[in-house]
């Protein structure tokens, strides 16, 4: 039942967020071709109720405008600053439209995502009572699995795949682990004291992707991508310090301040042909290297 007021909670601010300004009866008719309409209209009072709930649960209040009897999120740049609830939402959003459109299963396909279930939420909750959690690793890099006591500070998406970022009680350097690849996990009793010191946005401030490499320093990365590929980054920025500092019509040039570590040139080599570094003289030589390799595999 908790589950089911949730995605409920979610679906009336996702489609107040949308409207912008919406009545209840409008609200209502949407709840209606919803599917998690369950056969009742919601009445003004129950609805005043899930007000007070979401403004507790999201930190987003919905307030009625008295003149038109109008609903609208009171400060929708929560959601523009905010990238978990934006998150939250767009991903609401979306699977609501691929559920509503069930008669056209044959004619979606998702990209298979690892499973962060049910570990994800008893990351979760071991973040939320600053509790350790026992957790039995398979490491890519190891054959067998390894055992920790893992303090978790955050959580990340990156790549379709959910990661935890802690310290174990072994060491005192900050651990990041892949989700998918626990093979048991408990939340015991024993509780930690959360630093205050850490914030995860500011940990991965100057970083692309998930891994934090010792000794790699921010620099002023410059790309210059040819113009196709120049919209899709445009559209979908590479990094939070994306500038467009030269356009011309057949290329563009991007400048970025960030560590270049080995996801961001993961990333440079996936656009192939389009994405040339300029800058730094380092990154640059090491993307020729990486290249050079790869001819020789196929000059064989």
């Amino acid at each position: 039942m908790a589950k089911y007021l949730l995605a409920r909670y979610i679906w009336e601010v996702s489609t107040i967020y949308r409207a912008r300004r919406i009545t209840l009866k409008e609200l209502n008719e949407k709840w209606c071709d919803s599917p998690y309409y369950d056969g009742k209209d919601i009445p003004r009072r129950t609805f005043d109720y899930h007000r007070k709930e979401i403004e507790m649960l999201f930190q987003v209040n919905i307030v009625c405008d008295k003149h038109d009897n109008t609903y609208r999120i009171e400060d929708d740049s929560a959601f523009r600053n905010g990238e978990v609830r934006r998150w939250l939402l767009n991903n609401f959003s979306m699977t609501n439209a691929i559920r509503e459109a069930r008669d056209l299963e044959e004619c979606i396909s998702i990209e298979p995502i690892p499973s962060a279930e049910p570990y994800l939420s008893m990351v979760l909750q071991a973040l939320r009572e600053n509790k350790i959690l026992n957790m039995t690793y398979q490491s890519y890099e190891r054959n067998t699995p390894t055992n920790h006591e893992l303090m978790p500070y955050a959580v990340k998406l990156f790549h379709l795949r959910w990661y935890v970022i802690g310290k174990t009680t072994r060491r005192e350097d900050i651990l990041i682990f892949s989700i998918d690849r626990i093979q048991s996990l408990t939340v015991s009793e024993q509780k930690f004291k959360y630093p205050r010191s850490f914030n995860v946005h500011d940990y991965y401030r100057d970083s692309f992707g998930i891994i934090i490499e010792d000794g790699v320093e921010c620099e002023r990365v410059r790309l210059k991508v040819m113009n196709n590929q120049a919209k899709y980054f445009r559209s979908l920025p590479l990094h939070s310090s994306q500038r467009e500092v030269e356009t011309t019509p057949s290329y563009s040039v991007f400048e970025y301040h960030l560590k270049p570590t080995y996801d961001f040139e993961q990333e440079i080599l996936s656009h192939r042909e389009d994405v040339e570094v300029l800058e730094p003289k380092s990154l640059r030589k090491i993307i020729k290297e990486s290249i050079l390799k790869m001819a020789l595999l196929y000059n064989n």
